[in-house]
């Protein structure tokens, strides 16, 4: 298993990241789980700390590999009744990726 570095987030956000939880192929046939629950650990312990974070938080092993995590929707946008549930549903999800799939 590698260690997992959260890097600096470039500015604040209203983002958690709390919605289902997502991942790329890539992720799935590089990473092994332990990986994917050590980055996942600290993306939630990092938006609970901040009270949010920015859309966009990035990983770094010490391997050197990256990778992404990228939020849909602001709390705020959750917040504010424009969507139906259905569309929560189907919107409200973060996505682990590696940066060379985006």
């Amino acid at each position: 298993m590698a260690t997992w570095k959260h890097k600096s987030q470039e500015c604040p956000g209203d983002y958690w990241f709390d919605g289902k939880a997502v991942m790329t192929r890539g992720v799935a046939d590089t990473l092994t789980p332990e990986d994917i629950l050590a980055i996942t650990t600290k993306l939630k312990a990092f938006v609970q700390q901040e009270n949010g974070a920015d859309y966009l938080q990035v990983f770094e092993a010490d391997d050197g590999r990256r990778v992404w995590c990228i939020d849909q929707l602001r709390r705020a946008m959750k917040e504010s009744g424009e969507f139906t549930p259905a569309q929560l549903e189907e919107y409200d999800v973060w996505t682990m990726l590696l940066p060379e799939e985006y």
